[in-house]
């Protein structure tokens, strides 16, 4: 029974990075971006194009669902199993394909050199741990794009998605997460020190993962707050209200995220807004998130770039094949494995 949308907020969030990713990697550095994008960014949180808005539907969906997830378990390694399980073997099989498969057809480097090279292994290692940050670069791959040497920018969210996990864990094992109010004041005192003290803040790598950090954390609090906080038209109008009326303000940011924030989930849980169920056979997201960035630069590469949208329509044909490759074999087949080695 389709009972949300949010497989298909989801998965129209992973487009909206496919598509917006395609005209900045076809346009190169500083040259523009796509349409809606250029559009919209005067009026988002951040100045955030298309890719921006689907990379923050995606944290204030998972700061729900695995706050959700967390407070179902109250088991620490239960939650790390399940969190491991979702995000690493989808994430391992991409590193490893991008880079025994990819890598060395494209690669300006003969074999031998392309996989001799520290920057080959660095690729894999380095990413597949999340941590403390990831790696672009795939030795002589994509040179001559515009988007010189880029072989997968989609990736630098992962680590910051990863440290939320964290802080779920660490509220969870403390207890916040059993008493409402207690996590209402944890999580105020998280966002004030996001704000005032960003750069001292030891579960983020960089100062601009604070914004993603932000709508996971507004993601978790409406979960926590969910019998308070009702879904209704009415609140969307008075927080859209306020939201015209801090335009330019130094606390719009703040106000559009909790606004946007309301709005995904409101589209997500409305019982009378039902979308067509793009999950119904399957979450196929994941993969299109993570495999749309290499097979763009790899359309440019064969194609040219001049042509975004016929790039934007031949990535999006073969990203879906290869996110239901991942969803069916890799996936699907991992999430089974849970309570396997933790029961």
């Amino acid at each position: 029974m389709h009972k949300n949308n949010i497989n298909t907020l989801r998965f129209l969030g992973a487009f909206f990075v496919l598509f917006g990713h395609t005209f900045a990697l076809c346009y190169g550095p500083r040259a523009g971006e796509d349409p809606i994008s250029e559009l919209i960014k005067g009026a988002t949180a951040y100045s955030a194009g298309l890719p921006g808005v689907g990379v923050a539907m995606f944290f204030v969906l998972s700061g729900y669902l695995v706050t959700r997830s967390y407070e179902n378990r109250h088991n620490l390694l239960l939650y790390v199993e399940a969190r491991v399980l979702r995000i690493f073997p989808a994430l391992w099989v991409t590193l490893l394909l991008t880079m025994l498969v990819l890598g060395p057809l494209v690669s300006t480097l003969e074999s031998s050199a392309y996989f001799t090279h520290q920057g080959t292994w660095k690729y894999f290692w380095y990413n597949a741990k999340l941590f403390p940050d990831v790696s672009y670069r795939l030795p002589g791959v994509f040179l001559e794009n515009p988007r010189a040497g880029g072989v997968n920018g989609s990736l630098w969210t992962l680590p910051v998605e990863v440290r939320m996990y964290a802080i779920v864990a660490l509220l969870g094992v403390v207890g916040a997460l059993r008493k409402r109010m207690v996590f209402n004041i944890v999580a105020l005192l998280i966002a004030a020190w996001y704000f005032l003290l960003p750069e001292h803040f030891l579960l983020l790598h960089k100062l601009g993962h604070a914004r993603l950090g932000l709508y996971f954390l507004l993601g978790a609090l409406f979960y926590m707050n969910r019998d308070k906080l009702v879904l209704h038209w009415i609140g969307l109008v008075v927080l859209s209200i306020g939201l015209f009326l801090s335009f330019k303000n130094p606390l719009y940011n703040l106000v559009y995220a909790i606004w946007f924030t309301y709005l995904v989930l409101y589209l997500s849980f409305h019982q009378h807004i039902k979308f067509p169920d793009l999950g119904k056979h399957g979450d196929f997201s994941y993969g299109l998130y993570l495999y749309a960035f290499p097979m763009t630069q790899l359309n440019i590469l064969l194609f040219g770039p001049d042509n975004p949208w016929f790039i934007m329509a031949a990535t999006f044909a073969a990203t879906m094949a290869l996110a239901m490759f991942s969803w069916f074999l890799v996936e699907k087949p991992a999430m089974r494995l849970k309570g396997r080695y933790t029961t």
